[in-house]
């Protein structure tokens, strides 16, 4: 899930990386803009839901990339982690 000023706005991952991830656009009315700061949730099964904050580094006809902000290294760990992406 997505969360731009507190508004939700499910997505699907398509790419997770240790500086961002790459989701699909949610299909309704919103649409991003370059910069903007977007709150992004990971739900996990049997995990504790997994927040990062971000900005938005690109749009696409499909989906966009999101840029996780500086210090949340320690976060970013943990959901690679849980995710099983190698770092």
């Amino acid at each position: 899930m997505i969360a731009p000023n507190g508004n939700q706005h499910d997505a699907r991952v398509l790419d997770l990386s240790e500086g961002g991830v790459r989701v699909d656009l949610p299909h309704d009315d919103w649409s991003p803009s370059d910069g903007a700061a977007i709150k992004v949730f990971f739900v996990f099964d049997g995990y504790q839901e997994i927040m990062l904050e971000s900005h938005v580094a690109r749009v696409a006809i499909d989906h966009m990339g999101l840029e996780f902000d500086p210090a949340q290294e320690d976060r970013i760990r943990h959901l690679l982690d849980v995710a099983a992406i190698p770092q």
